[in-house]
């Protein structure tokens, strides 16, 4: 049972019209003086949006809470504040018998309840009953308590033990409460029940042996523990109240859950022992990241993977089409929940692929979302084994053939086009083959033959495709890279492989390898240009000596090892503290007004001088430099502007950049939180700038993160709009502060009506969001003028102002202060 079902949240709500109960269920309220609220406060010192709550979901237990924001999700604070048990607050995570008090005479008390409590919250003598056990107390605990409380000289324990009469007091659930030096100091009618020795064995008794030990945990923490009594299991939530140095515990019977569990587990061993024995093939996968659970033996076997190698894979990297179209059909189950069949091409562990009948459907578990494979290979059953080899791959090492590759490539490049990422190809030659076939017989040829290409497979990594080009060579496809350094070294470890092979195999002639590398899309953008080049560049033998692989026969375009000498650089230049960040205004043309400041980043080299974003940024953003680089910059920034305040310079908005590698990262929001905690700015004058790519691998997980950084009043920025498909769901979907018209726009305003058309629908749109809009890249006095016609009257360009270093911005600002800005 989990705590959802196990527990109502409660608000009661006392203002000027009187006391009510609200029972929260939804995922947000907003609090105030506005009918429009679903909950509304009569109070004409509330402001009509005082507060909002949101429902915050706790994967591990399966439950959720409830966080209270000061203002609306838009950042606008209230006028007045929240005030949190007395403690002025912004944002905070209530906790049972919190109050939350909105002016003089509206306050809120936040309750957690049982729902099994016995209490009917909406019949109207509920809270009467409620209230009347706070005076009128019958039974055998009751009368301890006041006899406790006759004994105790001190109000406020009096108080307290008097509040405490209310909910526990009609619990069905055991309360126990003691003291820090071991006393019981409360015991509810159900625990005095459940646990009738409990004042005879005191610190003795499981329920409270080990509490005072939790040294650790008495600065207000709570903690849950499993406790067994003979063959009852309970869970006990122990808080540690440090104010009144008491020890409150709440426990739960969960000895049926537990046999539940041990039955259920009994059925999963079950299943899974049909599941190994059946002959399809089935695997498990999470809808929600797409990463692999399990799979059966069968599927296991036919793929030739071991149950760990699966285990850290997703579906992207088995299922070899299409992965728009892929995720498409996924997304069909998902919102449908009806099962789904299709034929997809899965990639085996070496590589080749086998075409197989798949059945997808939708099944939950632990309350998330799984998609269950079954698969069946429909060449075997129409009895035709050898047809798919025939057409797409080699009858001698069985690898994928020219036609498959091809078919393999088109695919990876269309994915690395969709979601902006680098991939590489590499194509091996044995020379002097042609002079080894003549001299040995067709079965020593062969065996050859296979042997390489087992020798190049053990060289590969998971997801990477080997197959046979032509007699003498053998090419490979990394449908993904991280940065040209990747392929690289696997590359020279292959390279000198496969010498070593060579050498050992030769007998009569001497063989030798060449190897060429090239990048998607440096060296091509599509299937005939890259494979083209790479061929071109096995036959120029140009060595990469220039980028420290010094490997014999390892050839590479000039473009590819100025990529492989830039990241080099790249990795020395974060180690040597060569960036450095600029900062460009954005300004209203009709005031004059700074309105923001955008954060950029530099890099200046020593030998090498400053060097553009755009030979670096790209690669930076594809690859793992970019992680350290991010938490860099937002640190930097938040503390410039920090510092610039200390000057007494007003406070501006700065946007700092976030690449959909850094927000696709799990501790992204705590890597922001952590950056504004360290520097002290407060949270609305940062402005997280975000592309489309950020929402192609897992749109709702996007719209969760943002959802969350904008409850931490955090300003949000879609960034680049009208570059790409831009969809308009996503400015319904988040908060957006600003929205920022991509330079590519702007650049067609003269020529093209349709750009003239989308800013002026953008600039009605965005007022309509409550969002400001940006025009970004303004070089011209034209531009602007238009752009202002248009609507759109905040711009950011080198028709203000350059890119400034800190210093040089320090003193802008301090201009910008005094004067208004001249163009």
């Amino acid at each position: 049972m989990s705590e959802v079902q196990e527990f109502r949240h409660v608000l009661v709500i006392e203002d000027r019209k009187g006391r009510r109960i609200v029972s929260l269920e939804e995922s947000n309220y907003t609090l105030g003086r506005d009918s429009h609220n679903p909950i509304i406060l009569y109070d004409y010192q509330v402001s009509r949006t005082h507060a909002t709550l949101i429902r915050k979901i706790d994967d591990e237990t399966v439950g959720f809470s409830y966080r209270i924001i000061d203002g609306d999700l838009q950042g606008k604070r209230s006028t007045n504040g929240i005030l949190i048990n007395g403690h002025s607050s912004i944002s905070h995570e209530l906790k049972h018998g919190d109050i939350v008090r909105f002016a003089s005479e509206a306050k809120a008390s936040y309750y957690i309840i049982p729902t099994d409590s016995g209490i009917d919250l909406f019949n109207p003598d509920g809270l009467d009953r409620i209230n009347a056990s706070r005076t009128t107390l019958t039974n055998q605990s009751s009368e301890t308590m006041i006899k406790k409380q006759e004994e105790s000289s001190n109000s406020e324990d009096q108080e307290e033990l008097i509040r405490l009469a209310s909910f526990p007091e009609l619990s069905p659930n055991p309360i126990i409460e003691l003291d820090w030096d071991g006393n019981i100091t409360y015991v509810n009618p159900a625990a005095s029940i459940k646990f009738d020795t409990i004042y005879d064995e005191k610190l003795e008794h499981p329920i409270l042996a080990g509490l005072l030990t939790e040294y650790n945990n008495r600065q207000g923490n709570l903690f849950l523990r499993e406790v067994k009594i003979g063959t009852e299991v309970f869970e006990q939530y122990v808080h540690y109240l440090s104010e009144k140095k008491l020890i409150r515990c709440y426990i739960f019977d969960f000895t049926k859950r537990k046999q539940a569990e041990a039955q259920l587990k009994e059925s999963e061993v079950r299943y899974r022992a049909i599941a190994r024995q059946t002959s399809e093939g089935i695997f498990l996968a999470y809808a929600s990241n797409k990463r692999i659970i399990e799979a059966n033996d069968s599927y296991l076997k036919l793929l030739g993977y071991s149950s760990e190698e699966i285990s850290n894979l997703t579906l992207y990297n088995i299922i070899a089409n299409d992965l728009s179209i892929f995720n498409q059909d996924l997304t069909h189950v998902l919102e449908n929940k009806e099962d789904f069949t299709k034929q997809y091409l899965h990639r085996c562990q070496d590589g080749s692929l086998i075409n197989l009948e798949s059945s997808i459907s939708l099944i939950s578990y632990q309350n998330r979302d799984i998609f269950c494979f079954v698969v069946r290979n429909i060449t075997n059953s129409v009895n035709l084994p050898n047809s798919n080899d025939q057409v797409f791959h080699d009858y001698i090492t069985h690898l994928p053939n020219q036609k498959l590759f091809n078919e393999q490539l088109g695919v990876a490049i269309v994915n690395a086009e969709r979601y902006q990422y680098l991939m590489a190809i590499i194509i091996i030659e044995i020379e002097k083959f042609l002079e080894f076939k003549q001299n040995n017989h067709q079965n020593i040829v062969n065996q050859l033959v296979k042997n390489c290409s087992q020798t190049l497979q053990s060289c590969l990594r998971t997801g990477d495709l080997l197959a046979r080009w032509d007699e003498n060579k053998f090419i490979i496809l990394f449908p993904r890279i991280k940065g040209p350094r990747d392929p690289a070294k696997i590359a020279k470890k292959m390279s000198s492989t496969v010498e070593q092979f060579l050498q050992e195999s030769s007998t009569n002639v001497t063989l030798t390898s060449n190897l060429s590398l090239v990048i998607y899309p440096i060296d091509g953008d599509e299937i005939s240009l890259l494979v083209k080049n790479s061929l071109l560049s096995l036959e120029s033998k140009n060595n990469s000596n220039n980028v420290n692989y010094n490997v014999t026969g390892f050839n590479i375009s000039p473009k590819t090892a100025s990529l492989l000498k830039l990241e080099n650089l790249i990795g020395s230049a974060i180690k040597e503290q060569q960036f450095f960040l600029c900062y460009q205004p954005q300004i209203n043309s009709y005031t004059r007004k700074l309105t923001g400041l955008e954060a950029l980043l530099r890099w200046d080299h020593p030998e090498l001088g400053k060097v553009t974003p755009r030979h670096f940024l790209r690669l930076t953003e594809e690859t793992d430099f970019m992680l350290p680089l991010g938490i860099w910059i937002l640190q930097t920034a938040t503390l410039q502007m920090l510092s610039w305040t200390k000057e007494n310079i007003q406070p501006l908005p700065i946007g700092v950049n976030i690449s959909a590698r850094q927000f696709s990262q799990p501790n992204f929001v705590e890597s922001i939180e952590k950056a504004l905690e360290q520097s002290g700015l407060p949270p609305q004058f940062l402005e997280l700038e975000i592309t489309e790519n950020c929402f192609l691998q897992n749109q709702e997980l996007a719209y969760n993160i943002l959802s969350h950084l904008s409850s931490l009043n955090i300003r949000l920025c879609f960034d680049n709009f009208g570059s790409g498909n831009s969809a308009l769901i996503h400015l319904q979907k988040v908060p957006f502060n600003t929205i920022k018209i991509s330079p590519s726009v702007v650049n067609q305003l003269d020529e093209n009506p349709k750009s003239r058309a989308f800013i002026q629908s953008m600039a009605i749109l965005s007022e309509g969001y409550g969002s400001r809009l940006v025009a970004v890249g303004i070089e011209k006095l034209e531009q602007m003028e238009l752009l202002r016609n248009l609507g759109c009257t905040e711009i950011q360009g080198n028709l203000f102002s350059r890119p400034l270093p800190a210093k040089d911005t320090t003193v802008f600002l301090h201009k910008a202060e005094h004067t208004i800005i001249n163009s």
